[in-house]
């Protein structure tokens, strides 16, 4: 009686070991098409819903190989301000070969101070300073920088050498870019800020995107539409 059972708990054992490969194998199937149906598809969006292709390609400027992602945006606009965290989240979890340019749309004379602050920001190499501390002052502290001066002193307030940003402010330099910031809105066909251009080729189009969010779906959709175009895909 007692081998009986010895034989019993020995048939049973060989018959579980030969069982746990297949169990394994069942195991990885499920979750492989657990992963397959549970992964998140590429969204597709449609030309002229969210977004619109360029009349004529603009040059971009950033090295071979890279994709060129401008942000058009106004200091004194609610929804560049708005959309700043999501345009840094998205830049800290771009791809490698992906290059954010920040550009001051210029759609009348008034946006021009806040472009030439912009660029003068960026000769000085304080860009990090005055960024985001122009955007929460306007649209937060309620400060009214409308003019050279207040601009000038609001620079002061963050520490940055108002004799040398005023010099910048009025530099070449700065004027230069001021004015190929303008001439590339009007070849982007900027109407409105925020506006986002991928490639040198498309334009996301606000209207047709839910939040803010989705724009940098589409801009990832466009970011691969121009690399496999750059394939020859």
């Amino acid at each position: 009686m007692q081998e009986r059972k010895i034989l019993t708990i020995v048939q049973f054992v060989l018959v579980a070991m030969l069982l746990l490969p297949v169990m394994a194998c069942a195991d990885r199937q499920a979750d492989h098409d657990k992963g397959a149906s549970g992964s998140k598809p590429a969204r597709v969006f449609e030309e002229n819903v969210q977004y619109a292709e360029l009349f004529s390609p603009v040059p971009t400027n950033v090295d071979k190989g890279k994709v060129e992602v401008v942000e058009v945006f106004w200091y004194g606009c609610p929804h560049c301000f708005h959309l700043e965290p999501y345009v840094e989240g998205w830049n800290k979890n771009k791809a490698k070969d992906v290059e954010l340019v920040r550009m001051p749309g210029i759609l009348g004379p008034s946006w021009k101070l806040y472009a030439r602050a912009f660029y003068a920001a960026q000769v000085l190499g304080v860009t990090d300073k005055l960024h985001e501390a122009l955007f929460t002052a306007i649209h937060e502290q309620h400060r009214k920088i409308r003019d050279e001066d207040s601009l000038v002193r609001f620079v002061e307030s963050q520490g940055i050498d108002p004799k040398a940003f005023r010099e910048a402010l009025n530099s070449m330099a700065v004027e230069t870019k001021v004015a190929r910031a303008e001439e590339l809105g009007k070849l982007y066909g900027i109407t409105g800020v925020p506006a986002l251009v991928v490639g040198g080729k498309y334009r996301v189009l606000n209207n047709g995107v839910q939040s803010y969010q989705e724009i940098f779906d589409v801009v990832d959709f466009l970011v691969d539409k121009v690399r496999k175009e750059a394939q020859g895909e």
